[in-house]
C-alpha cells in the first residue's frame, strides 16, 4: 500500500480515484434531482439580477455583450443547456461592468505604471522586513 513516511504512492492514488469516481456513478439519479432544482432556482434569481445590471451598462456594452455571447454560442452552443447559456450571458454581463469602468479610466503613453515587478528585492527592502 502506502509507503512509510513518504505519504501515499501514485498506485494508491489511482486506486482511490477509481472508487470515487465508481461511488458517484452509483448515486441514484432521483437524489440529484433535488440538487439540480435549488441550482436552477438560483440561476433565476442571478437572472434577474443581471438584467437590472444590463439596463445600467450602455449601448455600446450591451452591443460588446451580445458580440460576446454570441461567439460562446456559435463555438460551444450544440455543447450547452439552457441553463448554462443563461449562465453564460450573466457572466458575460457581470463582467461588462467593471471592464467598462477601466475603459473609462484615461490614460496616456507617457504614464507610469503603479508598480513595477521586481524579481529580485532590494537590499534594504529586506532587511527591512527582517526585522
Amino acid at each position: 500500500m502506502a509507503k512509510q513516511g513518504r505519504g501515499i504512492s501514485r498506485r494508491e492514488f489511482g486506486r482511490r480515484a477509481a472508487l470515487g469516481a465508481a461511488a458517484t456513478a452509483l448515486v441514484p439519479g432521483h437524489a440529484l434531482g433535488d440538487v439540480a432544482d435549488a441550482a436552477a432556482a438560483k440561476g433565476a434569481v442571478r437572472a434577474a439580477a443581471g438584467a437590472q445590471q444590463d439596463a445600467k451598462l450602455s449601448a455600446e456594452s450591451q452591443a460588446e455583450i451580445e458580440e460576446k455571447v454570441t461567439a460562446i454560442l456559435r463555438k460551444y452552443g450544440s455543447r450547452l443547456k439552457d441553463a448554462q447559456k443563461k449562465d453564460i450571458r450573466r457572466i458575460v454581463t457581470e463582467g461588462q461592468k467593471p471592464l467598462e469602468t477601466m475603459r473609462a479610466f484615461a490614460l496616456d503613453n507617457a504614464d507610469q505604471p503603479a508598480n513595477v515587478m521586481r524579481i529580485y528585492p532590494d537590499a534594504g527592502a529586506v532587511k527591512a522586513a527582517r526585522r
